[in-house]
């Protein structure tokens, strides 16, 4: 039998933040080891400041932990407060369960050279969160998306977060995507109108005509423009259901993780009904 729990005083909570900012979240061996808070920590172990850190984060996040908190702990822990002041559990469901946030959460934290893979990414998520069970099928989509759209850059299958000059093909990259999006929204008719284009049956015989008439360079160059002009529609709808595919496994990720999180909290609600009874 070891030693009884003792609670955490917030002299050893300022010590634990302020140890995570200095090195990082998950580096609890080496915080325990830095001379600023060891002399504050003594009494924890590295799988306590691991612990109370995922409590912490879960208060002030609105997410499940991957494990239960303890009575004596979950009654010790507050909400972590926003720079505002109050409370940041009360910000909007989407705000708090987006995966894409937790994924830049964990390439930042983590701090490794050269950027992070996926396992590495997913490991981080796990054991700070509840995940769904579909979450690595949902995490590569995720990932590509974020790559696609110059959030991130890969490279040798490792991700890291962009810097904020980004490349100029990654900004019109962005842009292409954007206007897209707003196409599917219908904001603007008139470009969609334009933009699709059928011909008529007079026109396609008026355009054969020309096309009879035509050298062979010019026909050759006719057909060149045709064949550039299909490739980019192709490309375009390529564009698009990438983007409508991402959307989608935004949305399943959403919907999975805001279930988690409502499981847990119910958890913890019923526990502390129990307790107080």
């Amino acid at each position: 039998m070891g030693a009884p729990k003792q609670k955490w005083t917030s002299e050893e909570e300022a010590a634990l933040k302020a140890g995570v900012l200095k090195h990082g979240a998950g580096k609890w061996r080496t915080i325990l080891k830095d001379p600023e808070f060891s002399s504050v920590l003594y009494l924890r172990s590295n799988v306590d400041l691991k612990d109370k850190w995922r409590n912490m984060s879960v208060m002030a996040n609105g997410w499940g932990s991957r494990e239960k908190a303890s009575d004596e702990d979950s009654g010790d822990v507050r909400p972590l407060q926003s720079s505002s002041g109050s409370p940041q559990v009360g910000a909007s469901k989407r705000s708090m369960i987006r995966l894409d946030n937790l994924i830049m959460e964990a390439i930042n934290n983590l701090k490794e050279h050269g950027g992070s893979n996926k396992t590495t990414i997913g490991t981080y998520i796990e054991e700070q969160y509840w995940a769904p069970p579909n979450f690595k099928r949902l995490l590569s989509m995720k990932l590509k998306f974020l790559t696609a759209t110059g959030k991130l850059v890969k490279t040798k299958r490792k991700y890291k977060i962009a810097s904020a000059n980004a490349s100029s093909s990654d900004k019109k990259r962005v842009s292409t995507m954007l206007r897209l999006e707003g196409r599917h929204k219908g904001s603007s008719p008139k470009v969609d109108k334009d933009e699709i284009n059928v011909p008529t049956k007079a026109q396609i015989d008026l355009e054969l005509q020309k096309m009879r008439s035509m050298t062979p360079q010019e026909a050759a160059a006719a057909a060149a423009q045709a064949v550039a002009e299909a490739e980019a529609a192709i490309a375009e709808a390529e564009e698009a259901a990438r983007e409508a595919e991402a959307a989608e496994a935004d949305a399943e990720a959403a919907q999975a993780f805001a279930e988690a999180a409502m499981k847990t909290l119910k958890g913890r609600t019923t526990q502390r009904m129990m307790i107080r009874a």
